[in-house]
């Protein structure tokens, strides 16, 4: 990766970070598969106005792509969220990142040595500190939910490198326009409360909704795809293991919780870990 794509790189986790925390309050008004494809839907219907290029990736990949990263993935990631803190789930949800450099490895022909594999541990020991463990264990059915979830995000991303033949805008187009109608159907069949999760909604439900839409998921995907376009998924995959440093900061600023030493450091390890795998130390070698 150029110093260009590195600094780019940043971007997704920021937005995935901070639409992840503010996702856990729209919840509470939102059904997970309505909220998505009200974030979809306004997606849709932004580009298709302002992105009129011809769509070239096969239809059929689409589809595809967009039933594991959109109805499938969301539905499992939102029922867990929902049952779980925000600290767990974002500590569950850093397994996507070895799912995706393996899966990389398995079915898009990419390569896995030993720097990226030592990067990617010293990174996800960040993790474990900036997140912390929970005090009690857990219920196991969510924290299964958000583990399957982030194995079919890995697959859905590692299938879209193989078979995008889109840039970021148009790749992002292509999914809304191929997931909306698979969560609507979704969503009409497995859930209910949608007249009154729209009547009820105040302005700050909406706020929340709209961030979600524009940050974490528009803003986020459009530089994501466009990244996969350019690099390997294992050298873009890593730097989501910054996303919960810039969730727990956002759960400060936002949510009011308490920001401890073990963040900071842990953000350190992290971005030790990202350098290493992005290969911003050039003369680092391991023998």
């Amino acid at each position: 990766m150029n110093r260009r794509d590195t600094l780019l790189a940043l971007v997704p986790p920021l937005c995935f970070g901070t639409g992840f925390t503010i996702a856990k309050p729209a919840l509470e008004q939102f059904p997970p598969l309505m909220m998505m494809a009200l974030v979809y839907g306004g997606i849709a219907l932004a580009l298709a106005i302002t992105a009129r290029a011809p769509i070239k990736t096969p239809w059929r990949s689409l589809l595809l792509i967009a039933f594991l990263a959109l109805p499938l993935q969301g539905v499992l990631l939102f029922l867990g969220l929902k049952s779980l803190d925000a600290t767990t789930a974002t500590l569950v949800l850093q397994i996507q990142v070895p799912f995706a450099v393996l899966l990389g490895w398995m079915f898009a022909d990419e390569k896995i040595d030993t720097a990226k594999i030592t990067g990617m541990l010293i990174a996800a020991a960040g993790v474990v500190l900036v997140v912390g463990l929970p005090a009690q264990q857990p219920p196991l059915l969510p924290v299964l939910m958000v583990t399957v979830s982030a194995f079919i995000w890995a697959m859905g991303q590692v299938l879209a490198r193989k078979f995008g033949r889109d840039d970021g805008i148009l790749q992002l187009k292509g999914l809304a326009l191929a997931g909306l109608p698979q969560l609507i159907l979704a969503s009409a069949l497995f859930e209910t409360g949608h007249l009154s999760a729209i009547t009820t909604a105040d302005q700050w439900d909406w706020l929340a909704l709209a961030f979600v839409g524009v940050i974490g998921f528009y803003l986020a995907y459009a530089i994501w795809y466009s990244l996969l376009r350019r690099c390997r998924v294992d050298e873009v995959a890593p730097f989501i293991l910054l996303m919960p440093v810039f969730g727990v900061i956002t759960a400060s600023l936002v949510l009011g919780e308490r920001i401890e030493a073990a963040h900071l450091l842990g953000g350190a390890v992290i971005l030790a870990g990202l350098a290493i795998v992005s290969g911003s130390l050039p003369k680092w070698r391991i023998a």
